[in-house]
């Protein structure tokens, strides 16, 4: 029996998105009907009744996010709270179900689409009631998908960007909806009715393979770090922290000579005992600082920066830390094996793993060579891959073992100076979720942590970046809050996720970044 069905129900017309939408379907030859504006659509009794005169004709619908709804959390009235919930939630879910029966019962199916928002992942300063309700109903979408998918009823969720068309969302704890034009990569404001031929699509039978997916229709709207340009003559902007923040970082910083007083003498069963990659300076160092402050014996890997890292074991010793160096290519399994046999002969165990050793060339796509590429796979994940499984042995037998790869906001961030760099990240982002099902057999634990901005020496590599990001894009009444991370914090949440506090928490990515990514 063919499916002649042609009307497609819009809950509302709030949105111009809905209403170009509509206009659009009727040229295609759909019957577009709207519910009234009478029938409050948590209404389920009046919602069914509506559609009953023609629902063996009803082949989808689109269901608009709720009204935007500004204020902080201090701002927000009882009123507006309870309006919110059974405008956004309530009634996405009453939607849902009423619908879903009618295309479940009609023996075809057909497709539920929720034109919503990137605030169900995106904060927008300011708008957490309305991103509450984006993210409760992007939520609806891929679970009611698993209920009523075997049915041909199919979800789709549109993650749409601002337009112009939208009410003024900025916001004095945000930077988002400033310079918006300037934030979309084709350096402009989507066209009117750029949604309609997505919709369409989304009504046929073609779309049903993308059921329960987020659709994220923004232009790459969320994901703006910046552009690229070519300045002859002069420098590019300086992002460096201003002089005032440097001074809080230097106050903060921990004194290399600090001794700790107090500290417990670990008994020797609790002597555990970390490897940490790439840990001569940086990161590295700051993770091995606070481990041997608590007792860990470190091994401390460095490979072009030997100097350095003997000035760390110094430090070490200073504060009656145990460690050792040992001077290894990540990239070359051979010494990685040598490396880690050199740790069990010295301290006949291990525990924790952190993989930190990585390079940020800071170059754009069409600058890298195969050959480059394949060089930065091999440091920034391979070293990861080789280093683990020369471990795994010996993490097997520990009472505790922990793996912590250092990774990035970039693994799912995009960088937009660094293509290569992002991928790699994306990489370990992977590598660790699939690695925490391997070890979570013998009671292991792994874990990323995905790094913001930090205060370290230096980078190593070639760092000639060509990204501008214009003022215009910048709130002018928000605080500076270009607040660096330093590797002690790092190294913090390492020695938080190596104890058993950390224990609950397995193939988890753990943002640290003062909350920057927001933005």
């Amino acid at each position: 029996m063919e499916d002649i069905r042609k009307t497609v129900v819009i809950t509302d017309l709030r949105t111009k998105e809905a209403r170009d939408a509509g206009i659009f379907l009727e040229e295609l030859g759909y019957d577009v009907r709207t519910v009234p504006e009478e029938i409050r659509l948590w209404d389920e009794d009046a919602l069914r009744n509506w559609a009953a005169p023609f629902k063996a004709d009803i082949k989808g619908v689109i269901h608009p996010a709720p009204p935007f709804l500004h204020g902080g959390i201090e701002e927000v009235t009882e009123e507006q709270w309870d309006t919110n919930a059974y405008e956004g939630p309530v009634a996405a879910l009453i939607v849902t179900k009423v619908f879903g029966m009618i295309l479940r019962e009609s023996g075809f199916g057909g497709s539920i689409i929720y034109l919503n928002s990137i605030h169900a992942e995106k904060p927008a300063g300011k708008g957490l009631l309305f991103s509450m309700a984006c993210g409760a109903v992007q939520m609806l979408n891929r679970d009611f998908n698993q209920d009523y998918g075997e049915f041909n009823v199919n979800t789709y969720f549109i993650q749409r960007g601002p337009t112009e068309n939208d009410p003024d969302g900025k916001s004095d704890i945000s930077a988002l909806y400033y310079g918006v034009d300037l934030r979309y990569p084709q350096r402009k404001m989507p066209k009117e009715g750029y949604l309609n031929g997505l919709i369409a699509f989304l009504l046929t039978d073609d779309a049903a393979p993308l059921a329960g997916a987020d659709l994220r229709a923004d232009g790459g709207f969320v994901g703006y770090y910046g552009h690229r340009r070519k300045v002859e003559g002069r420098p590019y902007p300086d992002w460096r922290p201003k002089a005032k923040e440097a001074a809080r970082l230097d106050e903060k910083a921990v004194e290399p000579s600090a001794v700790e007083e107090n500290t417990p003498e670990p008994k020797p069963e609790e002597q555990r005992v970390a490897l940490v990659t790439g840990s001569g300076k940086g990161v590295g160092a700051g993770v091995i600082r606070v481990l041997t402050r608590n007792g860990i014996r470190c091994c401390i890997n460095c490979n072009s920066n030997p100097g350095m890292a003997e000035k760390l074991l110094e430090e070490v010793k200073s504060y009656g830390g145990e460690a050792f160096i040992y001077q290894a290519d990540v990239t070359k399994p051979e010494q990685l094996h040598a490396m880690v046999e050199a740790v069990i002969e010295k301290y006949g165990r291990l525990d924790i793993l952190v993989n930190n050793a990585a390079l940020q060339p800071n170059k754009y796509a069409d600058q890298y060579t195969a050959e480059e590429f394949r060089r930065l796979w091999e440091i920034n994940i391979g070293g990861y891959f080789h280093a683990t499984r020369e471990c795994l042995p010996y993490l097997k037998q520990s009472p505790k073992p922990r793996i912590v790869n250092i990774s990035s906001i970039h693994g799912k961030r995009p960088t937009s100076f660094d293509t290569g760099y992002a991928m790699t990240k994306g990489a370990i982002r992977m590598f660790t979720r699939e690695l925490a099902m391997e070890v979570y057999q013998f009671d292991g634990r792994a874990n990323t942590i995905d790094l913001g901005g930090c205060k370290i020496e230096f980078k190593t590599g070639n760092f000639g970046m060509e990204t501008y990001r214009s003022t215009d894009t910048f709130n002018p009444g928000m605080k500076d809050r270009f607040f660096m991370v330093l590797p002690e914090d790092v190294g913090e949440m390492v020695w938080y996720l190596a104890n058993d506090t950390g224990d609950g928490i397995n193939g988890a990515g753990i943002r640290i970044d003062r909350g920057l990514a927001l933005n």
